[in-house]
């Protein structure tokens, strides 16, 4: 125990340093396309015509004019990510936008009932063949909607192993915003199988930084996030002179250290990644 507390302890050292090291975090590429859960008709919202859009693919394969198996083109209508398109995923659709209707900003895994299935690979990398499939653990970063000058909060979410030592989570954001806060509700009653530890039982950090978009936690016991939990929330503020419908990208920063740390070390988790974006209404 004490050498894996050394260990976890000089991961979140070098975080902390590679922390003051960052560049100032640079906008995104003009050309950088960002796709949506949900999403279907490219607009960066989503609505009822999604739903419909899902829908008409499912009615398509009923009489046999299109296949509704999940494709990385119409993958983003799968919100259960069980490989099909059916009415389920184009009822989830229309609940996530009723939700947002009324002033929600829910996350699309508060919709699904999916069996999470942790992989190891030998980097941490996102799933590039299908972004909407599920492969390995599952990270979702939330989308918001506000009107100019307002601070809104994107939730960071996590699920899907239960081997997690500790992990340093980096998110770059479309310039224009400003995150003024980030805060986290992630502490040693997060363990594996819920049991409780002593003090002196265990190493906890969490640490948040604002400017470089960043949370790293170490923890010397076992990090359980198999059923899913928020990580942190990131509240960015949009700038007084936004107009409305203008789109800002959230989305993971690979530039940075970006590490989910397995109890054995000796491997890293595969991951699958949902972005999101701050919306001007």
């Amino acid at each position: 125990m004490k050498k894996l507390k050394a260990r976890i302890a000089s991961v979140l050292i070098a975080s902390v340093s590679a922390m003051g090291m960052c560049s100032a975090m640079p906008a995104f590429a003009a050309d950088t396309a960002l796709r949506l859960m949900g999403d279907m008709d490219g607009d960066y919202k989503i609505t009822a015509n999604d739903a419909q859009d899902a829908l008409n693919i499912y009615a398509e394969s009923i009489v046999g004019n299109e296949d509704n198996t999940a494709t990385p083109e119409n993958g983003n209508a799968d919100i259960d990510m069980n490989g099909i398109i059916d009415v389920s995923d184009a009822q989830n659709i229309l609940n996530y936008f009723c939700q947002t209707l009324v002033g929600g900003q829910p996350l699309w895994a508060d919709f699904r009932e999916v069996s999470y299935r942790g992989t190891h690979g030998e980097a941490a990398d996102p799933n590039a063949e299908n972004p909407f499939s599920l492969k390995g653990m599952y990270l979702e970063i939330g989308c918001a909607q506000g009107a100019p000058g307002e601070t809104v909060e994107v939730p960071v979410y996590i699920a899907g192993v239960d081997e997690l030592a500790g992990f340093q989570f980096f998110v770059k954001a479309d310039e224009r915003l400003t995150c003024t806060d980030i805060t986290s509700n992630i502490g040693p009653e997060i363990l594996a199988n819920g049991e409780a530890v002593s003090d002196s039982d265990s190493v906890n950090y969490v640490i948040t930084n604002p400017e470089y978009g960043a949370i790293v936690w170490a923890q010397a016991h076992n990090i359980n996030p198999r059923d899913g939990f928020v990580i942190g929330t990131y509240h960015y503020t949009i700038p007084e002179d936004a107009e409305a419908g203008t789109v800002y990208q959230v989305r993971l920063n690979d530039e940075q250290v970006s590490k989910f740390i397995p109890k054995a070390y000796d491997y890293a988790y595969e991951f699958t990644l949902l972005e999101g974006v701050v919306v001007c209404e």
